[in-house]
């Protein structure tokens, strides 16, 4: 299956912080794909609140979701909406 690959820039003042973090970990164990976010040469599990945390992606930074896998289309739209929207901040 070919992977699902989108940007975006996360618009919300506190940038990728726990609460937001802890939120695409939800988000994302709904999804049966792998899925990855990227900041700058950083990759981490959409799975890992630690790991997510490590990317250290402020306000204005540019996260590239990549999923593979049976629901990746929806999984990497669902998170890029989750991300555009400020993490509902």
């Amino acid at each position: 299956m070919p992977e699902t690959k989108l940007t975006a820039i996360v618009p919300n003042q506190k940038g990728l912080h726990a609460r937001a973090a802890a939120q695409i970990v939800s988000l994302s164990s709904e999804f049966r794909c792998e899925i990855i976010i990227a900041h700058g040469d950083k990759q981490a599990s959409s799975l890992s609140l630690i790991k997510l945390l490590t990317l250290d992606a402020p306000q204005g930074s540019e996260l590239t979701v990549i999923s593979e896998g049976a629901d990746s289309k929806q999984a990497v739209h669902s998170i890029i909406q989750l991300i555009l929207k400020g993490f509902g901040e």
